[in-house]
């Protein structure tokens, strides 16, 4: 149990993150972490290491966000405190419309962008953990750049 409490620590923020970025509330991702780790702690023993620690509970927390998406069908309005930003820039309000233009986007194109840019999973985990093929996974992240570019009204937007 010691070792599943260490990979709790070291993963418990990056779980949250792709948590509330794809259900847009802080309190449901918090539960929705919580529960990741839960069925990963019972299912932990039958974990063969085929893929990383990480990209296994990544996997789980985006299977556990969808069932509950399925499940609350009247979404409410994106809550504003989500957030998903993690890297530093001096522009707070660049910061809040690259935030607002990555929740503007559909579930399936704003968890690649999330897993790619800021879980910095490569083309080949994301596809692991989203049951996807790499070129579909690449042509997700093309259509993401685009929709981001349109959104932010920026033609050089990487």
């Amino acid at each position: 149990m010691v070792e599943f409490e260490k990979i709790y620590l070291e993963q418990r923020e990056k779980i949250f993150r792709v948590c509330a970025v794809i259900l847009r509330d802080n309190g449901l991702a918090e539960d929705a972490m919580q529960e990741t780790f839960y069925k990963a702690l019972r299912r932990y023993g039958r974990f063969r290491g085929k893929s990383n620690v990480r990209t296994w509970l990544t996997s789980i927390a985006v299977n556990e966000c969808r069932d509950r998406l399925r499940k609350k069908s009247s979404y409410e309005t994106p809550s504003e405190d989500v957030d998903i930003l993690s890297y530093n820039q001096d522009n707070i309000d660049s910061r809040l419309s690259v935030a607002e233009a990555v929740r503007s986007l559909p579930e399936q194109l704003r968890e690649v962008v999330v897993l790619y840019y800021y879980q910095e999973f490569t083309h080949k985990e994301i596809a692991e953990i989203l049951g996807l093929s790499v070129p579909n996974v690449a042509y997700r992240l093309r259509t993401a750049k685009l929709k981001l570019r349109d959104f932010l009204g920026e033609d050089d937007y990487e």
